[in-house]
């Protein structure tokens, strides 16, 4: 009997993974939860137990590997042109509202400056600059009571999507997604930069720098950045997506690879975060584990969760989460970590689902043209067909089943 490999399993889903749009709501869902401990009593001094970092490390890790192993597919059969109209289509209409409505209607309402100081001070204009990936947590005198003080502190993701977006951009022009080998060894050499300069005792102590300061350019680049810094994760869990892609056909469907990455994970998170586990030694060890469980979930059959069947609500989650909790923080500052949550989630997904129905699907439907997915996640939601959706790859039928391993 023929091994069963990612790539099998991708084909008799006809290029869909039923798997990403349950990953993909978990993982937003996640990142709320997450938030939920910071936003109630602030930042705890002392390392993490293993089951708060683990999850902390994995939800962004597998939210990037599923953006690495979708975009490949979809850089596949598209052009750079339309590559870079599809994603920016995807990401900035929402980011825009997002941060208008922060920056316009929360930041008056919870400030505590004189309206005519909030709507004169540069730091209000300043925030505009977070659709561009210039991440300013802080608007002026919004949130200032609570315990974590910044409006969105989701946002510091989005620079390293734009990085992720202008590497694709660079391996579409150079034709190397038709070289997976060279994919990989972008991954490797990432993580070997990172392991070298934290020998050489370059991030033996990087800042700690307070919520909406801007490090030097020299920690963004050696402590705060892409090699060393929390980052670092991001872009690597992005790549190593993209080359599992790439070498589907190679990647065994396994429950027992399945296993021993959980278990992987499961033992370094135990054994540490310590002193001596840094970024790049994660990266080096659960990161390629959790982008294996990300492929492997992705393309398994998991159920589909009808409180969100009616659209793809996860970015909106994801955008909306957090100050939507600084709002429930606000208003009621002495109840418990369930109950704000709890009431976050409802408010979240309401809003969530705005964003959903009145800006992201709309913005879809002129993305008809360079999205696989579009036209199925179009008709699905019209349709009503709440029990039927599937997260697409992005990667057209005849696409699906050429092996572009070399």
């Amino acid at each position: 009997m023929q091994r069963q490999s990612i790539g099998n399993m991708l084909d008799r889903q006809k290029g869909f993974g039923p798997g990403f749009d349950f990953l993909r709501i978990a993982l937003a869902v996640s990142v709320v939860a997450a938030h939920t401990p910071y936003i109630a009593m602030g930042r705890i001094n002392g390392p993490e137990p293993w089951y708060v970092f683990l999850p902390h490390y994995a939800a962004l890790v597998i939210f990037f590997a599923l953006g690495g192993f979708l975009v490949a597919a979809s850089g596949l059969r598209l052009s750079l042109k339309e590559f870079l109209i599809n994603r920016l289509l995807r990401i900035v209409p929402a980011l825009t509202v997002e941060i208008v409505l922060s920056a316009l209607i929360l930041g008056p309402i919870f400030t505590t400056l004189p309206l005519s100081d909030y709507f004169t001070s540069f730091g209000t204009y300043r925030y505009f600059g977070n659709i561009a990936g210039l991440v300013t947590y802080m608007l002026p005198g919004v949130f200032t009571g609570n315990p974590a003080p910044e409006v969105n502190s989701s946002l510091w993701t989005i620079p390293f999507e734009y990085i992720c977006y202008l590497m694709m951009m660079v391996v579409l022009s150079c034709g190397l997604l038709r070289r997976p080998a060279i994919i990989l060894l972008g991954a490797v050499a990432l993580v070997g930069i990172g392991l070298a300069l934290d020998v050489t005792g370059h991030g033996a102590a990087p800042p700690q720098l307070p919520p909406g300061v801007t490090a030097s350019l020299h920690d963004k680049i050696f402590s705060a950045g892409i090699f060393l810094g929390r980052g670092s994760k991001l872009l690597v869990a992005f790549i190593l997506g993209m080359a599992i892609y790439l070498n589907r056909y190679r990647i065994p469907y396994d429950g027992r690879v399945l296993a021993a990455c959980c278990a992987l994970c499961l033992a370094v998170a135990i054994i540490g975060p310590v002193d001596w586990m840094t970024q790049p030694l994660l990266n080096a060890t659960i990161c390629p584990a959790l982008v294996y469980i990300t492929a492997y979930l992705g393309v398994s059959p998991l159920p589909r969760l009808p409180i969100f069947s009616s659209g793809d609500y996860s970015y909106g989650i994801y955008l909306y989460g957090f100050p939507l909790q600084q709002v429930v923080k606000v208003l009621l500052p002495h109840g418990s970590m369930i109950v704000q949550f709890s009431i976050s989630f409802v408010l979240v997904t309401m809003l969530a689902a705005f964003s959903w129905h009145w800006i992201e699907k709309p913005v879809m439907k002129r993305r008809i043209g360079f999205s696989f997915m579009a036209p199925r996640r179009l008709a699905a939601d019209d349709a009503g067909e709440n029990s039927q959706g599937v997260a697409a790859l992005g990667v057209a039928g005849i696409a699906a089943k050429q092996s572009l391993v070399s």
